[in-house]
């Protein structure tokens, strides 16, 4: 009873970060999902969808940061969980940005090349959100999500790459200029997921 009121009413507010950033992360992966079956198995509901969670990743990000401002007691430095929840943050706004181009241009679906890129994405994803998961757990588990972020990002580049290529041989000065922007989105989507997955790698080595 004591050591209850002591925590609740002297002890400073202690608030589960980590649990926090990892359902930032499930929100952010299942916010990829939908926009792979929005783009690719073009479905009205999976595109209400990646509206609706990208809503809920703004809530998420608003709560942590309020967290964060009025906690003192944090698992780790402040810094680097402001880094991770801005680096999310950026993570769903980049992807929203994305949908934004497709919808101003009114294309509905993707080619293969553009299909490739987002399920490198997805994998990204998948990866960061099992690399929250197994914090505190298993840092060799976390590690391995890590290397598996930045291993796609190049396999990523690679596809970014060769399209770029075959868009400098168009005449088509308009399909250079939507394809540009849109793949350019793409890569800023999968960077943001290595600069996410970075500041994960920092979190182990500070907890190690």
């Amino acid at each position: 009873m004591i050591i209850s009121w002591i925590k609740q009413y002297i002890l400073p507010k202690e608030v589960d970060f980590l649990s926090a950033l990892s359902t930032h992360a499930v929100i952010i992966q299942t916010i990829v999902d939908n926009l792979e079956q929005c783009y690719l198995h073009p479905h009205t509901p999976p595109c209400k969808a990646m509206i609706e969670d990208q809503k809920k990743a703004s809530q998420i990000r608003d709560s942590n940061m309020n967290e964060l401002l009025n906690t003192f007691i944090t698992p780790i430095d402040r810094e680097s969980i402001y880094r991770v929840i801005t680096e999310l943050d950026w993570i769903a706004i980049s992807i929203k940005h994305f949908a934004l181009e497709l919808h101003a241009y009114k294309i509905v679906t993707l080619d293969q090349e553009y299909a490739s890129m987002i399920q490198a994405i997805k994998k990204q994803a998948d990866h960061l959100s099992l690399g929250f998961q197994s914090l505190r757990k298993d840092d060799q588990k976390t590690a391995q999500t890590v290397k598996e972020i930045r291993d796609t990002y190049d396999t990523l580049m690679l596809i970014y790459i060769q399209k770029m290529a075959k868009l400098s041989n168009s005449d088509n000065t308009k399909e250079i200029f939507i394809h540009q922007s849109l793949l350019w989105q793409l890569k800023e989507i999968s960077k943001r997921m290595r600069m996410t997955a970075n500041s994960l790698e920092d979190i182990i080595m500070k907890m190690a």
